[in-house]
């Protein structure tokens, strides 16, 4: 099982009233019942790693080694030398990061945006929100506004999904999508 989760915590605004639990707007809700959601919006807080590592076995690496140099032997007999060099930077590449370990991030949901170690991304910078469902944990994924913006991915706990997907639901709207192919060939090889 991937080791990547941390400890939630919420932060609740100091009022003299008890806020009201987070409920995600419907379909049907009017401007103003909005508007009071949000300003009544506390500020939720989490931890998780950046990606889920998976420990890479022997086997893992001899599979890698040997379609590098079947890789190499065709660039070699065909002489495309600098194809070569390319693939050995590839290879050097992905080993570099199949044996990094991630970071542990502190994420954070507020009416301001979505702050992710430090750094504040406001709503507006996003299009829309989706969740990506997995084994045993699940991921956002961000989609921007702008073109050449990479998407974003945020990991969290099974027991936030319900308060991070009401905080976001306030915001952005929730358009799930499913795996596209380069994300599920990660998956199954575990990268």
């Amino acid at each position: 099982m991937p080791e990547f989760l941390g400890k939630a915590v919420q932060e609740t605004q100091i009022s003299p009233v008890e806020p009201e639990p987070l409920t995600a707007p419907d379909d049907e809700m009017t401007a103003e019942q909005l508007e009071y959601l949000r300003s009544h919006e506390a500020v939720f807080k989490w931890q998780a790693s950046e990606f889920v590592h998976h420990r890479k076995s022997i086997v893992w690496y001899g599979v890698l080694a040997l379609i590098a140099v079947g890789l190499l032997a065709v660039a070699i007999w065909l002489h495309y030398w600098l194809e070569i060099g390319l693939i050995s930077v590839m290879v050097v590449a992905i080993i570099v990061y199949a044996r990094k370990p991630p970071r542990t991030l502190a994420y954070e949901v507020s009416p301001q945006g979505i702050t992710i170690d430090g750094k504040l991304h406001s709503y507006d910078v996003f299009r829309s929100f989706g969740v990506l469902p997995d084994q045993s944990w699940h991921t956002i994924d961000l989609e921007p506004a702008q073109r050449l913006m990479p998407r974003m991915a945020i990991l969290f706990d099974e027991q936030d999904f319900d308060q991070i997907i009401g905080h976001l639901e306030l915001h952005l709207p929730r358009v799930d999508r499913m795996p596209d192919l380069i994300e599920r060939v990660t998956r199954l090889v575990r990268f």
